[in-house]
């Protein structure tokens, strides 16, 4: 599904560098799985997944205060069956639930 060659990791450095100033081209669900798949414990908030992509590509970092591609990544999470919510630990203070790839 997501055309990853076997000798590569499964994160967002998976994704070459889109040209200066263009968004990746992959899909939402996509880069968001990438974004699970690469972290330590295979789930993050949504807002580490903001960040996760605000890290790796300079299109997100450039528009981190505008809400329209994050609004969109919360859809997708919504909406894409792929994605599932799994409470926090009361253990871990913070806030929201983790996002995961079921």
């Amino acid at each position: 599904m997501l055309n990853i060659p076997i000798d590569v990791s499964i994160n967002l450095d998976a994704i070459p560098d889109p040209p200066p100033g263009e968004k990746p081209k992959q899909p939402y669900p996509v880069l968001v799985q990438l974004a699970i798949y690469g972290s330590p414990r295979k789930r993050l908030t949504l807002q580490e997944i903001y960040s996760a992509l605000e890290d790796r590509f300079d299109w997100f970092r450039e528009r981190s205060k505008e809400m329209q591609w994050k609004n969109s990544i919360r859809h997708n999470l919504s909406l894409n069956k792929v994605f599932r919510q799994i409470p926090r630990p009361i253990t871990e203070p913070g806030k929201g639930k983790y996002w995961v790839v079921d």
